[in-house]
């Protein structure tokens, strides 16, 4: 037959086939006579026997003949000394045996595979593990090592330290190694939980063994973090390892880790050119990290690095640190910037000395300005518990400055401050007034930007060494502060104003419509000083004392001016009122009458009237203010009086009462001269009051006759 003929070759095939398969059935079955169950028993017991554990085989024991020579066992539990309930149950165990090594009478094991493993395991005070016998290498032991594959399904392990009560388990755990002898891999996952946190693993190895050196390319770590509120988040690990397992020492390449949160949304990228690892500790020349975090109204970004990073068993070390952290809230910005060496105790205790602190304010609410800090201090806290404390001094926009701050979780975060701060002029920040404004945050209809209140959670104590607002200001200030998303609250309020002293509480609450609530007391204020910064109002002076209680309502500055509802109560003495002198008017008042009969007057500024005490209460509904029992007194008239103050339209509409004080102008003691005070706030009018003269009169010829008679009555009186 020719050699080169399709028949020729394809009866040698099926020959050869027909022949290995006879070969391959025939070593089966010898193998399968051959195989005793009772002895693989007897070893299996021995084997752990050696141990000091007792093993107990209460499934099958089988010949295994597909693919390779093997053994399966079913149902084995293992017994430490003593005990009645197992330490180890194993639902079945495949061991295959090299082919031939087994002709020649060895075995020489090449896979194994476990199946519904389940194991308790437990330190005791002492440091001893229950199982350390399994770790053992036995000397005598029957098999050879040739493992090619290593696969473990179905896994659940608990583990208990009796040393520090801690307590884990591993459940639905796999693990997979193949081509052991080349290139190969190793696939390991399952969920730990320690009680608190539950961690899905899943680990991707592709590995090459050459003689003392392990090299891994593309490890693929992904673990899943989940707590009791079911808050998943995802860490991702990928870079290159060369193990040097004769050293025990690992150096890491192009190292990427990442971690991810849903709730709230966090997304965290580093990247560690080179790591070196060993028993001992970990070395990373520089770690540079960036990432984000999204919260319902805010959003922050960070990017930083850390330089000779070292994480030993006391904790993890940085020589330096420097992290910038922007936090967006609408279109308000802070900028923080951070820079000191780190030392975290036991992955636990965080402290970073010196740390130099630069923050950036930039917000529409101060469209002059941004406030800039810049402080040095510490930070130290705990990283468990959430809780961190800062303690630093610097210069906030050049003006000297204390702060500390105690910080409590991390979503959100609670604060509790102390605030001391020189001077404070936001006049550098807020609107540029307008000449005709008094104070242009009065006026101001602009609708009010609370969304700076979402980054607050504090409770604070300040202590402000002035504060100027327009021409306002306030010296000596110390407060309680406390603020969230929706409240902004001054409480214990003291401060000095005007050579007297401020004493009170303010609460602002954000809602559909802002309310704003004052309660004050001041005593021993000058007057005079305080109406002009306020109303630019001068034409009262003197020293004395006001509560003021109100509530205002409204979404602009302007609005809540205008709302302005309560009570306010003054009492002035040894003071003046500016621009009408009423004791010469009564000296002249035959002329005065007759001027102020035909024209009003406005006030002259060089004139004045003096008193010893002045008094007044006021009663605000929706921005004007009501009086009905205005008293002033002095040695010379005695002065009653009521009306209002219009907020809304900045005019006064005021009935005075003049009356001379009979032991100084025994002549006037019946002349009584109503008087009327109308017009614009900072420039009223003054004119005699008709009207009072001639009231109850009906007709035009009453009111004339009346008007007359009350003239003529009072200039006779005065006249000799």
């Amino acid at each position: 037959m020719k050699l080169n003929s399709g028949r020729f070759w394809l009866k040698t095939s099926v020959f050869t086939l027909l022949g290995a398969a006879t070969l391959l059935l025939a070593l089966a079955a010898l193998y399968f006579v051959r195989f005793d169950a009772a002895a693989v028993r007897h070893a299996v017991e021995h084997s752990f026997a050696a141990r000091g554990l007792r093993a107990q085989v209460s499934g099958s024991i089988r010949p295994q003949l597909w693919g390779r020579p093997g053994v399966e066992i079913s149902d084995l539990r293992v017994y430490t000394p003593g005990a009645a309930t197992p330490a180890l149950t194993l639902a079945s165990l495949r061991a295959d045996l090299a082919w031939l090594p087994l002709l020649a009478g060895e075995h020489e094991l090449t896979r194994l595979a476990l199946t519904g493993l389940n194991t308790r395991l437990e330190r005791d005070a002492d440091g001893r593990l229950n199982l350390e016998g399994l770790l053992q290498p036995q000397a005598d032991s029957p098999l050879k090592n040739g493992l090619d594959s290593v696969s473990i399904q179905d896994a659940s392990i608990s583990y208990r330290d009796a040393g520090d009560a801690r307590a884990y388990t591993l459940d639905n755990a796999e693990l997979s190694l193949s081509d052991m002898r080349g290139d190969a891999k190793l696939q390991l996952g399952g969920r730990l939980n320690d009680g608190k946190r539950t961690l899905t693993l899943r680990l991707d190895v592709p590995y090459r063994l050459d003689g003392r050196h392990l090299r891994v390319r593309a490890l693929s770590l992904d673990a899943q973090f989940a707590n009791r509120r079911q808050d998943a988040g995802l860490l991702t690990v990928r870079g290159d390892l060369d193990v040097d397992l004769e050293q025990g020492v690992v150096s890491a390449d192009r190292v990427r880790l990442g971690y991810q949160l849903k709730q709230p949304k966090l997304q965290v990228d580093a990247s560690i050119p080179h790591a070196t690892l060993s028993l001992a500790q970990m070395t990373v020349p520089t770690l540079a990290v960036e990432g984000s975090l999204q919260l319902a109204q805010a959003e922050h970004r960070f990017k930083g690095s850390l330089e000779a990073l070292k994480l030993t068993e006391a904790g993890l070390y940085a020589d330096h640190s420097r992290v910038e952290l922007v936090t967006r809230r609408g279109e308000h910005t802070v900028t923080a910037t951070v820079s000191a060496p780190v030392q975290l105790v036991a992955l636990e205790r965080l402290q970073m000395a010196p740390l130099m602190l630069e923050t950036r304010l930039t917000t529409p609410v101060l469209p002059r300005g941004q406030l800039a800090a810049r402080l040095q201090g510490a930070l130290d806290g705990s990283v468990s518990e959430g809780r961190f404390n800062l303690r630093a001094a610097g210069r906030l926009d050049g003006t000297p400055l204390t702060l500390t701050v105690e910080q409590t979780g991390l979503f959100p975060p609670q604060h509790k401050a102390t605030l001391a701060l020189d001077k404070l002029d936001l006049n550098r920040y807020l609107p540029e007034p307008k000449p005709e404004q008094a104070v242009a945050l009065l006026q101001d209809k602009t609708p009010l930007k609370l969304d700076w209140m979402d980054f607050l959670h504090l409770r604070s104590k300040v202590d402000i060494g002035e504060l100027n607002m327009g021409r306002f200001r306030v010296r000596d200030v110390h407060a309680d502060v406390s603020a969230d998303g929706k409240r902004f609250a001054v409480d214990n309020l003291s401060a000095r104003i005007y050579q007297g002293s401020l004493s009170g509480s303010a609460e602002l609450v954000r809602d559909k419509v802002v309310r704003l609530t004052v309660r004050q007391k001041l005593d021993g204020m000058h007057i005079r000083p305080l109406l002009t910064d306020l109303f630019s109002f001068s034409r009262v002076d003197g020293q004395g004392s006001a509560e003021v209680d109100i509530v205002a309502r409204g979404n602009s500055l302007a609005a809540l001016r205008e709302s302005l509802t309560g009570h306010s109560r003054v009492r002035l003495s040894q003071g003046a009122l500016t621009g009408i002198d009423l004791v010469a008017a009564l000296k002249n008042l035959p002329a005065e009458l007759k001027d102020w009969g035909q024209t009003p007057f406005e006030g002259n500024s060089q004139q004045k009237t003096t008193f010893q005490s002045l008094s007044a209460s006021f009663d605000l509904e929706e921005g004007v203010a009501r009086n009905q029992d205005l008293r002033l007194h002095s040695q010379l008239v005695n002065v009653a009086g009521s009306g209002k103050v219009d907020l809304k339209e900045s005019i006064i509409d005021y009935a005075l009462n003049v009356k001379a004080n009979p032991r100084s102008f025994e002549r006037l003691s019946k002349v009584n001269v109503p008087l009327k005070i109308t017009g614009q706030i900072n420039a009223p009018t003054y004119a005699l009051d008709f009207n009072e003269m001639v009231k109850g009169k009906t007709t035009p010829g009453e009111k004339q006759q009346a008007l007359k008679q009350e003239l003529t009555r009072q200039i006779t009186t005065i006249l000799p």
